[in-house]
C-alpha cells in the first residue's frame, strides 16, 4: 500500500479525526499529498451524507496542527540551529531558509496565510514565523483563513462528485490521482535535479 492508500483508508477508518491527523502530517511529512486527500475528504463526506462544512473544518485543523508543529521546531531551535539542520537534510538547503526568512520579515500575516496555497512554502514559511516568536495565536489565524479557503476548492470539487457518484465519481478519482501523481513526481525530480546540480557546482568551485 502506498502513502496516498494508507492517507485514504486511515480516514476512512478514523472520520474527521483522521482527515485531520493525515493533513497534519503533511506539513512535517510533505510526501504525503495534500492536493490529493482533500477531494477524498469532501467524497467521504458526501458519501456519508455530512454537509461540506464538516470536511472543510477537520481539513482546516489538520492544516492548522501541522503548521504549528513546524512553528514549534523553529521556535525552539532558532536561526543558526534551524539552518544547521537544514544543510543535513536531502533535497533543502540553507538558502531555502534565508529567503523564507525574507519573505516573513517582509510580508508577516499575509506570508502565512498566502503560503498556504503553495505546497512545501506552506511548510517553510512555519520556520521564520516560529524563529521571530510571531503570536501562536496569530500564526495560526493566519494559517488557518488561508488553509480554509485553499483546502474548500478541492474539498468542494471532491464533495460534488461524491454526490454525482456512478461513473463521474470513478473518472474523477483516476484522472486527478494521476494527475497530481505525475505532477508530484516531476517536481521532485526536478528540484533534485536543480539541487544536486547546485552542490556539485559548489563542490567544484571549492
Amino acid at each position: 500500500m502506498d502513502v496516498t492508500a494508507w492517507a485514504i483508508a486511515l480516514m476512512e477508518f478514523l472520520g474527521g479525526p483522521g482527515t485531520a491527523l493525515v493533513i497534519a502530517s503533511e506539513a512535517l511529512f510533505p510526501p504525503i499529498p495534500g492536493e490529493v486527500l482533500l477531494p477524498f475528504a469532501g467524497v467521504t463526506a458526501a458519501a456519508n451524507g455530512q454537509h461540506v462544512l464538516v470536511p472543510i473544518f477537520w481539513t482546516t485543523l489538520g492544516s492548522v496542527l501541522g503548521g504549528l508543529g513546524v512553528y514549534a521546531v523553529g521556535r525552539a531551535l532558532g536561526l543558526r540551529r534551524t539552518t544547521a539542520l537544514v544543510r543535513r537534510l536531502p533535497l533543502l538547503e540553507e538558502k531555502d531558509v534565508t529567503m523564507a526568512m525574507r519573505f516573513f520579515e517582509r510580508w508577516g500575516f499575509p506570508a502565512v496565510a498566502l503560503a498556504r496555497f503553495v505546497p512545501m512554502v506552506r511548510t517553510f514559511i512555519s520556520i521564520p514565523a516560529g524563529i521571530e516568536k510571531m503570536p501562536v495565536w496569530l500564526f495560526a489565524l493566519a494559517t488557518g483563513l488561508g488553509s480554509a479557503i485553499w483546502n474548500a476548492v478541492f474539498v468542494v470539487a471532491g464533495y460534488a462528485f461524491g454526490q454525482a457518484g456512478g461513473e463521474a465519481l470513478e473518472d474523477f478519482v483516476r484522472i486527478y490521482s494521476s494527475i497530481v501523481a505525475g505532477i508530484g513526481i516531476l517536481a521532485l525530480v526536478g528540484l533534485a535535479t536543480q539541487r544536486i546540480r547546485s552542490r556539485r557546482d559548489r563542490a567544484d568551485a571549492e
